[in-house]
């Protein structure tokens, strides 16, 4: 059993848990953290706590600390700046920037 601290960029368990990504980024939004739960076929469970960014990462520790009874399921998203005003809910999907294909200008005489 594990408790897994740091996502993919930083801590490279967390990065094997989550199935090695390509853009370790992937899954995490700005000013958010994820508390997941992975189940293993020996019985196993490793529970990652991981932040877009080292405070995201802290908050989530703290929530789990003291809120703990908050939470439910096997995944839960934090969102918030302290440990009382944080938000834990349902991942939501990862806000991904649109792609913005720009159109040559061509000069004609």
């Amino acid at each position: 059993n594990l408790i897994v601290v740091g996502g993919p960029c930083v801590n490279t368990v967390a990065a094997t848990l989550m199935g090695n990504p390509a853009n370790c980024a992937d899954g995490f939004n700005p000013g958010k953290a994820r508390v997941k739960l992975f189940e293993h076929a020996t019985g196993k469970v490793a529970m990652l706590v991981a932040g877009y960014s080292g405070e995201d990462t802290r908050l989530a520790g703290k929530v789990i600390a003291h809120r703990y009874k908050e939470m439910t399921g096997t995944e839960v998203e934090i969102e918030g700046t302290t440990t009382t005003d944080a938000t834990i809910g349902a991942p939501k999907p990862v806000e991904v920037a649109p792609v913005v294909v720009e159109t040559p200008v061509v000069a004609t005489q």
